[in-house]
């Protein structure tokens, strides 16, 4: 499961015919989580929304997303240490969320925890879908190879 879906399996495809990368968000804040999925949908991204991680392992392997956006901070786990299983268990890309701006918090996401892109809350929506389609783009470039 390492390897981005077989979209053609999947059937996801948009209005004009065209294949959607679908998007899981683990997000606690629901204000947050709806504002996510409106602008992810509206980028015409196939999105699956959970509270936390016990909701998220339950659609996982169904729901199979090409990447995951998540909150560093879940109800009652720890985000980093999420956003690590995910990746090594998945090889999934992973957006991180956070309130930290500090160099630490870098590090921590993208070496140790596996992420791809750290970004600091409050979230510009349109810097996070181009980040999305910058990532996907570039899995999809390397992967081809």
């Amino acid at each position: 499961m390492g390897k981005l879906r077989q979209r053609v399996d999947k059937g996801l495809t948009d209005k004009g015919g065209e294949m959607t990368d679908s998007i899981l968000i683990i997000e606690g804040d629901p204000t947050i989580r709806r504002e996510l999925v409106s602008a992810l949908s509206e980028a015409n991204f196939t999105v699956e929304a959970v509270r936390g991680y016990t909701e998220a392992q339950m659609i996982l392997d169904e729901f199979n997303p090409d990447m995951v956006i998540m909150d560093e901070v879940l109800p009652g786990r720890n985000g980093m240490e999420v956003c690590c299983q995910l990746h090594s268990t998945f090889g999934i890309p992973i957006i991180l969320l956070g309130e930290d701006s500090s160099d630490e918090i870098w590090e921590k996401a993208l070496v140790e925890a596996g992420a791809d892109f750290y970004l600091r809350k409050p979230v510009s929506h349109r810097e996070l879908v181009a980040r999305v389609k910058a990532i996907l783009r570039r899995i999809r470039r390397v992967g081809s190879q």
